[in-house]
C-alpha cells in the first residue's frame, strides 16, 4: 500500500509522524518474515500456514536450530529453510507449490562420494531412485544398476506419470536383450539418489513388454561418476569426477 505524505515544511509534526509510522511498519514486516517460530520446525510450519500448502516429514527436522533467511518471496524463503534437507516439491498445473516432502538431512561428504545401499534381485543389484520429468510429478522406484546401458531405460507407460506427455522426444534404435527396438529419447529434469540430486539426465523409453517390468539405471547417470561395485557387501560407491 502506498502512503501519501503531505508536502509541508520540514518541521511539520504531521510529516514526521507519518514517516515514523512507515519505518515502524516496514520493521514489523521484516520481523514477521524472520522471527516466525522459535526453531527451524516453527519457521517452516509458519510458512506452511501462510502458503496454504501440505508439508510432510516435518518430524525429521525437530530440534534443528532456527535459520537466518534473506529477503524474498515466500517460496524463496521456503527454499532457503529447506536447503539443508533432501526434499521433493510438487506443483500444480499453474506452477504453484502444493506439497512438500522432507526426506532426510543432507550428509556432508568429505571425499565427495555417494554410497548406494542396494539389494539383490537374482544376479542384479537394485537401488532406489526418485525421478521427475518436469520437476512437478515424481516416481520412486527400484532400478537395476546396468553399466551396459548407455542411458536410463524406462517403460513407455511411465511417460505420463513423470510429466513428460508433452515433451519432445527423438527416435533412436536401441539394442535390448530381445533385439533391436525403437526408443523415445528425452530428458529427466531431476533425479534423486542416496540424497544426491542430479539434473538433466537423458532417458530412453521403450515398449513395456521388452523390459519385463525392469527399469535400468544406465550410464547417462552412472557415467558422471567413477563407479566402484563391491559384490560381496552389495554396496556401490560413486566418486564424483
Amino acid at each position: 500500500m502506498t502512503a501519501i505524505i503531505p508536502m509541508v515544511w520540514p518541521g511539520n509534526p504531521l510529516r514526521l509522524t507519518l514517516l515514523a509510522a512507515l519505518v515502524l511498519t516496514g520493521g514489523n514486516a521484516q520481523a514477521q518474515r524472520t522471527e516466525d517460530g522459535s526453531d527451524l520446525f516453527g519457521q517452516i510450519e509458519a510458512l506452511q500456514n501462510r502458503m496454504h500448502i501440505e508439508i510432510s516429514g516435518l518430524e525429521r527436522i525437530e530440534n534443528e536450530a532456527k535459520a537466518l533467511i534473506r529477503d524474498g518471496s515466500l517460496e524463496q524463503q521456503l527454499e532457503q529453510l529447506l536447503a539443508p534437507f533432501n526434499h521433493i516439491i510438487s506443483r500444480n498445473t499453474q506452477g504453484k507449490i502444493e506439497r512438500v516432502v522432507i526426506i532426510n538431512k543432507k550428509q556432508q561428504r568429505e571425499t565427495e562420494r555417494i554410497v548406494l545401499p542396494t539389494h539383490a534381485q537374482g544376479r542384479h543389484l537394485m537401488v532406489s531412485v526418485s525421478l521427475s520429468g518436469d520437476g512437478r510429478l515424481w516416481q520412486t522406484l527400484d532400478m537395476i544398476i546396468d553399466t551396459g546401458a548407455d542411458l536410463i531405460v524406462l517403460p513407455e507407460s511411465m511417460i505420463a506419470g513423470l510429466g513428460l506427455t508433452d515433451s519432445p522426444f527423438t527416435r533412436h534404435n536401441m539394442q535390448t536383450a530381445n533385439g533391436m527396438t525403437e526408443a523415445r529419447v528425452g530428458m529427466l529434469r531431476e533425479l534423486k539418489i542416496a540424497g544426491e540430486t542430479v539434473e538433466n539426465v537423458e532417458v530412453a523409453f521403450i515398449a513395456d513388454p521388452l523390459l519385463a517390468g525392469n527399469r535400468l539405471l544406465g550410464m547417462s547417470l552412472l557415467g558422471r561418476y567413477q563407479l566402484h561395485i563391491d559384490d560381496k557387501s552389495q554396496l556401490i560407491t560413486l566418486f564424483k569426477k
